[in-house]
């Protein structure tokens, strides 16, 4: 797996020390405030009955007090109410392109996988840990690094699918590429198979749309250089300076591994040109609906649709493997092409190329993807490029790098040492609890206040919301020792030899999908990375997931802490990943999982007209850090499931009070000022605590499916009755949108 998560620019020292000094400091800043918080209660005898002076209760106080700015009206911003206080104790990481709670977490995460990692083995480790303790040493293995320098991926240019023509121009001999000799079929074919990369086509395997319990074959457009489509297609300065910033690092990234100079800004002229081709007959993101993306071939009428490339030989040499007749192909196999009309452009594209460019931008995307797996003079080259585009100025501390890079290639073996020291099981239990509660809360409105909906529609969203599967934690086959050494059985790691470890893995990863090809998809199992620190909602198994990473303060609190703070943070997760299964795209999908017209097209057109609301109030925003609006259409399906869940968590909240208190309140948290329901909102605010460089704050608006954070708490605080309740908001405050008030769920 590649190492993409780097900074940018110049040569400032990796800030692996004072990110731990960071991490500590803030914790230390916590305990002290909750420490001198209790002393003062201590002394307050009048009215304690009212408050909770627990040492978790003061705790949760002390985290609280230190994010919020009382000096903001919460009725006029509340995300800077909110997490103004954080926003100003927290800058952005010199290292980091943005920084907010989320990525606080996973540094959280980072550091208890490094202890991990770094751990001596024991005797009777199990093989699966004992490879991802090789596996990180050989990346932390830098003076190896230093000596071998740029010799692993010159070994790699030399083999005639990847010989790199701007390379072999200066090297000559084995690197010397040959119009002749080479063939674009297969070195697609051999980028994806022993890189893991897709350039010009991708091919993976994941469930049939149509028949979910079934795997299928699946073509697609692949990504780009830069990360947005725009950078290439519009003229902006910032797209001009990313521009120019990726063709000065394609020209000496060529020389430094030994192409001519003048004959290195020529030829990567010539193949960024053809990129920004590319970048123009991509489907744009807001295009790709389930619909259009569904369209089933066999490879031999796919062949007659667009005759300009031999799709059968091109399948068969990706897939097909000595030994494994399931992985047979022939001109008879069902594919679905996701953009039919990305390839016709495509081939008409490559057909009026020279394919020396073809061949040149090829290589250039695989060499791109290992850059950061090199020495030092070709990672800092890569800062000057990431300074440009992320605005970050140094290195990510090495650690952290090669802690990501373990756990992103051996998801399972990192996954099992996090659960067994860092989750207990008791957090599975409360948060069954409390989906259940978020369920209920979702059919409850559905039948109760939904008056948009025929019944027989409605009747069919009510069994899709009982059918909904909710996995918890880590899926349990994490916990088989015999599986775990199975699975990376093939592996064999060297210390010496990181580069090599890195291309073991990549053709580990690249095969994980393709192996699933004939087998039933499993819809009671899951494979989420235990450690990840996010959810997810699954259209085709209809799973929401919930990974051991994503399960910590300040998004999932104990049972010892006010229940405020977890509906109001994970417990608003939970509804925004149910609602995903019923936003403009998850809709679509029956309890199965099928892509299916379930819904009567009265009620598609009554849907239709309360999105075009959100659409409309979402689009409105103008981010000053991105100096762009939102978009209220590519971001519709987060910004449902946001609206969504806030109502969902809040009415399960109040049934909980109702239903375990007797709808007694929870006793209050001491100097927060600030009664239970107030801290649910404060507590879904909290968790979207976030701070963007510009850099990073464009591309948000051009490929995120997010609104930015701050109107992520805003947009759906402002749609809510309850939240206004709550913060007594005047009819004219702009958390309070009254009549033009959207709600979709």
């Amino acid at each position: 797996m590649e190492l993409e998560r780097l900074g940018g620019g110049g040569v400032k020292p990796e800030k692996g020390t004072s990110r731990l000094y960071r991490i500590a400091l803030a914790m230390c800043v916590c305990l002290c405030g909750a420490l001198l918080l209790a002393l003062i209660l201590v002394s307050q005898k009048s009215h304690q009955e009212e408050f909770c002076l627990t040492p978790e209760c003061i705790e949760a106080a002390g985290s609280i007090i230190s994010k919020i700015d009382r000096s903001v009206n919460p009725c006029e911003d509340f995300y800077s109410f909110a997490c103004g206080g954080w926003l100003k104790e927290n800058p952005i990481p010199e290292d980091s392109s943005s920084y907010g709670i989320y990525p606080w977490l996973r540094q959280h995460v980072d550091v208890r996988l490094k202890e991990l990692l770094e751990a001596p083995s024991e005797p009777n480790e199990l093989e699966a840990v004992t490879k991802a303790k090789i596996l990180y040493r050989s990346c932390m293995n830098e003076s190896v690094l230093e000596q071998v320098d740029a010799k692993p991926m010159l070994r790699t240019l030399r083999q005639p699918e990847f010989r790199w023509p701007v390379v072999g121009d200066g090297l000559g001999g084995d690197y010397q590429w040959s119009a002749g000799q080479w063939s674009l079929l297969r070195t697609l074919a051999e980028v994806r198979n022993q890189h893991s990369k897709s350039v010009l086509v991708r091919l993976y395997v994941s469930p049939d749309d149509k028949n979910s319990s079934h795997y299928i074959i699946k073509l697609d457009q692949a990504s780009l250089s830069l990360p947005s489509r725009e950078d290439y297609t519009t003229n902006t300065s910032s797209a001009r300076a990313y521009r120019a910033a990726l063709l000065s690092l394609m020209v000496d990234t060529a020389v430094m591994l030994g192409a001519p100079e003048k004959a290195a800004l020529a030829q990567m002229e010539s193949a960024l040109a053809f990129e920004t081709k590319l970048a123009h007959i991509l489907i744009p993101s807001e295009d790709r609906t389930s619909e259009s993306m569904y369209n089933r071939y066999t490879l031999s009428r796919l062949q007659r649709h667009i005759p300009q490339f031999d799709w059968l030989g091109f399948v068969k040499a990706v897939v097909e493997t000595k030994g494994d007749p399931a992985r047979s192909i022939s001109s008879s196999e069902p594919v679905i092409v996701r953009a039919p009309q990305y390839f016709k452009d495509l081939f008409k594209l490559i057909n009026a190329t020279d394919p020396r460019i073809v061949a040149n931008y090829v290589q250039w995307r695989t060499i791109f993807s290992k850059i950061t797996s090199l020495s030092r003079r070709f990672l800092y080259r890569y800062l000057d490029f990431a300074r440009v585009t992320t605005g970050t100025t140094s290195l990510t501390p090495r650690w952290d790098k090669c802690v990501n890079y373990v756990e992103s290639s051996l998801v399972y073996a990192t996954g099992r040492l996090f659960v067994n020291t860092h989750f207990q099981e008791d957090k599975k239990l409360m948060m069954e609890e409390l989906i259940e509660g978020v369920r209920w809360a979702f059919i409850d409105m559905l039948e109760k206040e939904n008056d948009w909906m025929d019944q027989a529609t409605k009747q069919r969203a009510v069994e899709k919301a009982h059918a909904v599967l909710a996995k918890v934690g880590y899926p349990e086959f994490i916990l088989n020792d015999t599986y775990l050494n199975e699975d990376l059985k093939k592996l064999e790691f060297r210390e010496t030899d990181y580069y090599g470890n890195v291309m073991q893995t990549l053709k580990f990863i690249a095969q994980s999908d393709l192996d699933l090809l004939r087998k039933k998809v499993p819809r009671t199992d899951w494979f989420t990375n235990p450690t990840t620190v996010n959810a997810f909602y699954s259209s085709s198994t209809n799973q929401i997931r919930f990974p051991a990473g994503e399960l910590q303060k300040p998004f999932f609190w104990g049972r010892e802490y006010p229940r405020s703070l977890s509906y109001g943070a994970i417990g608003v997760i939970v509804g925004h990943e149910l609602t995903h299964g019923f936003d403009n795209n998850g809709r679509k999908y029956d309890k199965n999982g099928n892509l299916d017209q379930w819904w009567s097209s009265v009620s598609v057109a009554a849907f239709n007209n309360r999105t075009e609301c959100m659409i409309n109030q979402y689009k409105n925003y103008y981010w000053e850090e991105a100096a762009l609006n939102v978009s209220g259409k590519k971001t519709l399906a987060e910004n449902i499931a946001d609206n969504g869940g806030i109502r969902e968590a809040f009415r399960a909240y109040r049934r909980w009070v109702d239903r375990s208190r007797g709808g007694v309140e929870e006793p209050l948290l001491p100097g927060v000022a600030l009664n239970n329901n107030q801290l649910f909102f404060l507590s879904y605010a909290h968790v979207r605590c976030n701070a963007y460089r510009p850099e990073a704050a464009r591309d948000q608006i051009h490929r995120g499916a997010h609104s930015p954070p701050k109107y992520r708490v805003i947009g759906a605080m402002s749609n809510y009755e309850e939240f206004q309740k709550a913060f007594s908001c005047p009819d004219s405050s702009i958390m309070n949108r009254g009549a033009q008030s959207c709600r979709v769920w």
